[in-house]
């Protein structure tokens, strides 16, 4: 029998909304030491994480000082019985300037980066004789990457005399995901492209949510999910998997990872009715004081999302103003209750709105962009991406507003693609 433990998107130095950051960063950490001492506690003999070990755009020296002594931990615990198999995922950085080559060490003999050989045809490997782990990074363009590769990968796989061979992806997966709105196809892989390359065990990291695994044509899929809520906006349970492979057979079990701070997410709509803002206020207000007696009988602390959607009567932002008054107070009274963030994404009577109700940010923004051609509308979606990442992490808490050095290279940045466009 072979022992696997199974984690991803662990995004340490992740410190968004900027308001809690510092929170944030503990709340990663926290979970990535849980992670660790339910592999140690396993006795698992491989770790396999599937991408986003960082979040790259915040990591500090001290966030791979972390991970580092984790990872060594990880290893002490076991008697050095364990093999750490890593892919690199987006917030990794890229290729040529990843993240993960500050956590290698030639004498680290225990951890492997797989994958950004197979972007090159070049097929990333581990195989001891018992496992055979091939490793796919990630790339922006991952259908059409898998499918220059995926011959090399599926020689790999024929040529290996082990039993168990774990296919292991940064990218979503057409079927046994729910793809979020926006993502564009060439980002998906293809399901049958997975189930054809011979593996018998897929894991699939980039998807946030954990996904029981799911078998098709004896091709199990495993979705970890992240260990922390990435977002706000996420209060579902996050956790890792210990998986039990022998004779072709997978047992699986889910450990639930216990949050340092709990997350509530709420979303007041009016549903296409026009509302008073007090209606607003009324609801958040109530939503807010059972969160805070939960926390106050659990006798943890916790992070709240409010997202204000629908129409409102008069200005969305006066409503705003009130409703950020009664969340102090009612944080004053709830002093575990340590910040609740607004969302304010309402629409004021008179404004004429030419999108429809299903209608997505990223769906409406690629209409906007579309006079500029297919790259030049890839190249505005990017920066509007990268641009609101920024926001939530370098923003003003008093304006909410970039300094002059940061917007500048966004303004440069548009400014060419309005010319290349034209």
């Amino acid at each position: 029998m072979v022992k696997i433990g199974v984690f991803s998107d662990t995004h340490i130095g992740r410190a968004v909304p900027n308001v809690v950051a510092e929170q944030r960063r503990k709340a990663f950490r926290h979970a990535f030491k849980q992670a660790i001492d339910v592999f140690v506690h396993e006795r698992v003999e491989y770790v396999v994480h599937g991408g986003d070990v960082f979040e790259r755009r915040s990591m500090t020296p001290s966030d791979t000082k972390f991970v580092k002594e984790e990872l060594q931990r990880l290893v002490d615990g076991l008697d050095g019985k364990v093999r750490i198999l890593v892919v690199r995922g987006n917030h990794d950085g890229t290729s040529e300037n990843s993240a993960l080559d500050y956590i290698e060490h030639p004498l680290a003999d225990y951890l492997k980066v797989l994958g950004d050989g197979t972007l090159k045809g070049e097929v990333d490997a581990y195989d001891d004789g018992r496992v055979t782990v091939v490793g796919f990074g990630y790339h922006p363009y991952a259908a059409k990457r898998i499918e220059r590769v995926k011959e090399e990968i599926r020689r790999c796989f024929e040529d290996s005399s082990a039993e168990n061979k774990i296919f292991v992806v940064h990218a979503f997966i057409e079927g046994h995901q729910d793809v979020p709105p926006g993502v564009p196809e060439y980002q998906v892989i293809s399901r049958s492209v997975v189930e054809d390359l011979g593996a018998n065990l897929v894991v699939a990291g980039h998807h946030h949510t954990h996904a029981k695994p799911k078998t098709v044509k004896g091709v199990t899929v495993l979705t970890p999910g992240a260990t922390e809520s990435v977002d706000l906006s996420d209060d579902s349970i996050h956790g890792v998997t210990i998986l039990n492979v022998e004779d072709g057979r997978i047992d699986y079990e889910f450990k639930e990872l216990t949050p340092l701070y709990k997350v509530r997410n709420v979303v007041i709509d009016s549903s296409g009715t026009i509302r008073d803002p007090e209606w607003y206020v009324e609801r958040a207000v109530t939503s807010m004081r059972e969160f805070g007696e939960e926390l106050k009988t659990r006798g943890v602390k916790g992070l709240a999302r409010i997202a204000l959607k629908g129409s409102v009567e008069g200005d969305k932002f006066d409503l705003q103003e009130k409703l950020e008054i009664e969340l102090r107070r009612l944080r004053e009274e709830y002093p575990l209750l340590l910040q609740a963030i607004l969302d304010n994404d309402l629409q004021e009577t008179g404004v004429t709105i030419s999108v429809t109700e299903t209608t997505t940010k990223s769906e409406f923004l690629s209409q906007v962009f579309k006079p500029l051609g297919d790259e030049g509308r890839e190249a505005a979606l990017n920066l509007v991406e990268e641009v609101e990442f920024t926001l939530e992490e370098k923003a003003s808490t008093r304006t909410g507003l970039l300094k002059d050095a940061d917007r500048r290279r966004f303004v440069e940045r548009w400014l060419k693609i309005l010319e290349e466009g034209t």
